[in-house]
């Protein structure tokens, strides 16, 4: 099988190696310390998709029919509610990681910069 063809300069076997394992790093930098409240993430996440499309439709069917609709709205409520307040802790951890050690994307950027202009 042929490796996938990816947009952009064609670079040589032991570059692409690098590059994409920088890439990759960069990617799960901020869930390595958390496995746990990222599983919780996106179990709850599987939870609203799943559980919410169905209680939803109930909702819907339950107050276009006239009848009691606020429970099914109370659970809704507390499926998308616990998501969000999970998503909004570790995004929480994460920034303040990285606040920590400071951004050094910025300064390799203003590195990078200085040297094609001197």
């Amino acid at each position: 099988m042929y490796p996938p063809m990816l947009p952009g300069r064609g670079q040589r076997q032991g570059e692409g190696d690098i590059d994409q394992e920088k890439r990759l790093q960069e990617l799960s930098r901020g869930y390595e310390d958390s496995p746990w409240l990222t599983a919780l993430v996106l179990f709850s996440g599987f939870l609203v998709a799943l559980v919410g499309t169905f209680d939803t439709v109930f909702l819907l069917g339950t107050a276009l029919t006239g009848r009691t609709w606020w429970p099914y709205a109370v659970i809704l409520a507390a499926l998308v509610g616990t998501h969000t307040c999970l998503r909004t802790v570790r995004y929480g951890r994460r920034r303040s990681r990285q606040s920590g050690t400071g951004d050094r994307r910025r300064v390799t950027r203003k590195r990078t910069e200085h040297a094609r202009n001197a």
